[in-house]
């Protein structure tokens, strides 16, 4: 089988791995994490609310839920392995995509479809799509093989 292939699978199956692992474990966690009331409060009095949360979804919720352990599975995988970096990424961000836009574009879901259903799967796939990259890059900077 062509290292390209081999990479993709593998980069999906990880993916596939970690987003069950993020989302079934991780990610409610996260996601209890309650934005400071002055930070709120200051959103608000400035028209802000948008921005704010969605920075607070990107950086709190999805960087520290699924965004750490992506990046770590990528590196640590990528480390001792001798696959191409940027398909096991790519395997990895495509992987991890199919089960959030296979419920966004659910039955019950499409009923009430809006632009908001789609942006606010945002900073998952902003987050998702960094930290795997970046680490994949890195990992094959300091690679042992």
């Amino acid at each position: 089988m062509n290292i390209k292939v081999k990479s993709v699978l593998a980069g999906a199956v990880l993916g596939a791995i970690v987003f069950y692992v993020a989302a079934y474990f991780i990610l409610g966690y996260t996601a209890a994490i309650v934005l400071p009331g002055s930070i709120a409060d200051w959103a608000k009095e400035n028209s802000m609310r948008f921005p704010v949360l969605f920075l607070w979804d990107l950086l709190v919720v999805q960087l520290l839920g699924i965004g750490v352990l992506s990046a770590i599975a990528v590196y640590l995988f990528l480390r001792m392995t001798s696959l191409h970096w940027l398909y096991v990424a790519i395997g990895f961000v495509v992987a991890d995509m199919i089960p959030l836009y296979t419920y966004l574009l659910s039955p019950p879901v499409l009923e009430n479809l809006s632009v908001a259903n789609f942006i606010w799967f945002l900073p998952h796939f902003i987050v998702v799509f960094l930290c795997v990259f970046i680490a994949a890059r890195l990992a094959v900077k300091h690679r042992n093989i």
